[in-house]
C-alpha cells in the first residue's frame, strides 16, 4: 500500500512539476486559491466518507477517525466551505449526546464492565482530549454535550498523576498520535482549557495547572510535534508572542527544500501531517497565507493529494514494539488529511484569496 501511494504521488509529480537534474529539491508549482479551494473538498469528502466508515465498522471514535476529522470539518464549515452538515452533527450527537453515548464510543470506562487488564488500562485514552478539544471549535453544543464535556474533563483528573502528568506506556506508544508523555499532555491541557474556568471543581482548576506547572518543566527536545504544540498550547494559554518566537523561529528552520515539514529530522520526508500540523500552529501565531514560508507549505499539500482526497503516509505505529510495524494506514491517512485540511482551511478560507489572513484561534 505504501508502494502504491508512492506511485501515484510520483505520477501526480510528473504533470506538476519541471524536469531538474539529479541532486536538485523539484519545483513545486504555485498554487492558486481555487486550486487550494478543490484540494480542501476533496478532502473533506474523504474525511466524511473514512470517519464514518470506520465508525459503523469499528464502533470506536479513535482520534485519528473521530476528533481529529470533526475538528477539520467543523473549523471548514466555519470557513465558508461546504459538508455533510448532517455528518457532523450528528456524529458530535452520537459520540457527545449523553452520559450513555460517550460509554457508547468505547473510550470512556463503563461502570460496570469488568476491568481493562493490559497496562494502558490504568491510563487516560487520548480520544477523550482530543474529542473535547474538537467540540470546541463546534459552534453550539447542547445541554447534553456539555455534560459529556465535564464529564471527559472529570476522567481527565481522575488519571491524573501526583507529578501533575498522566500515565504514558511507551512499549504501546502510537507515534504520532501518542508521540510521548509530555505531547499527550499538551492535547490535555489543551483539552481541559476549554472547560476549566473560575466556576470549575477545585480539583479541576488544581489538576489544570499542576498540568501545566509538569509541562513547562519538561526538558525542551528535538521532536517536532512538541515544537508544533508549545505554540498551540502557549496561545491558548495567552502567553506573550515573544516567549513563542524562538519555537516559531524553531518550525520555520525545519521546513524542508520541497516546503514542507517531517514528522521526524531526518528520517523520514515531507508529510502532510507535520506539514498541516506545522501550518496550522504558524496561522495560530499570526502567519497568514501571503508569506514565502506558508506560500510553500501549502503549494506542498496541494502538490501532493491523491485523488481521493488523502495524502501518502507511511506509519509510525508500534503495535508489536517494533518501529514503524503497524501495516493498517488509514489511521495515519485520515490523521493527516485532518489536519492538512485543518492548516488549508484556515489560511485559504473559502471565497478567499491566498492574501487572507489567518483570524485569531
Amino acid at each position: 500500500m505504501v508502494r502504491s501511494s508512492a506511485l501515484a504521488v510520483l505520477i501526480l509529480g510528473l504533470g506538476l512539476t519541471r524536469s531538474v537534474p539529479a541532486g536538485e529539491p523539484a519545483a513545486v508549482p504555485h498554487a492558486t486559491p481555487q486550486q487550494v479551494q478543490q484540494t480542501v473538498q476533496r478532502a473533506i469528502g474523504y474525511l466524511q466518507t473514512e470517519s464514518a466508515a470506520w465508525l459503523n465498522t469499528r464502533k470506536c471514535a479513535a482520534c485519528h477517525h473521530a476528533p481529529l476529522p470533526l475538528w477539520a470539518l467543523s473549523e471548514a464549515e466555519q470557513r465558508g466551505y461546504t459538508i455533510d452538515g448532517a455528518f457532523l452533527t450528528g456524529t458530535t450527537e452520537t459520540l457527545l449526546g449523553s452520559r450513555e453515548a460517550l460509554m457508547a464510543s468505547r473510550i470512556f470506562p463503563v461502570p460496570d464492565a469488568p476491568p481493562d487488564p493490559r497496562p494502558q488500562g490504568r491510563g487516560l485514552n487520548m480520544g477523550l482530549p482530543m474529542l473535547a478539544i474538537a467540540a470546541e471549535s463546534m459552534p453550539a453544543l447542547t445541554d447534553g454535550q456539555r455534560q459529556s464535556l465535564q464529564l471527559i474533563a472529570e476522567e481527565i483528573v481522575q488519571k491524573q498523576q501526583p507529578d501533575g502528568s498522566w500515565e504514558f506506556f511507551s512499549g504501546l506508544r502510537r507515534p504520532p498520535i501518542n508521540e510521548t508523555q509530555s505531547t499527550d499532555a499538551a492535547w490535555i491541557i489543551l483539552a481541559l482549557a476549554a472547560t476549566t474556568g473560575p466556576d470549575s471543581p477545585d480539583s479541576q482548576r488544581a489538576a489544570f495547572s499542576n498540568a501545566i506547572a509538569w509541562l513547562d518543566a519538561v526538558p525542551s527536545s528535538e521532536l517536532h510535534q512538541d515544537k508544533v504544540l508549545k505554540i498551540l498550547v502557549g496561545t491558548r494559554l495567552a502567553r506573550s508572542p515573544e516567549s513563542m518566537q524562538p519555537t516559531v523561529d524553531e518550525l520555520l528552520t525545519l521546513q524542508r527544500d520541497d516546503g514542507g515539514w517531517s514528522q521526524t529530522v531526518p528520517e523520514l520526508r515531507s508529510d502532510a501531517f507535520a506539514t498541516g500540523q506545522t501550518l496550522y500552529a504558524l496561522s495560530i501565531a499570526g502567519f497568514s497565507a501571503d508569506r514565502t514560508e506558508i506560500q510553500r507549505g501549502i503549494d506542498l499539500l496541494v502538490a501532493t493529494q491523491l485523488p481521493d482526497g488523502s495524502w501518502p503516509m507511511v506509519s509510525r505505529s508500534t503495535p508489536d514494539g517494533s518501529p514503524g510495524s503497524a501495516t493498517l494506514l488509514t489511521p495515519i491517512n485520515c490523521a493527516a488529511a485532518s489536519w492538512a485540511t485543518l492548516a488549508l482551511v484556515r489560511l485559504v478560507p473559502h471565497g478567499q484569496g491566498r492574501q487572507a489572513a489567518a483570524s485569531s484561534p
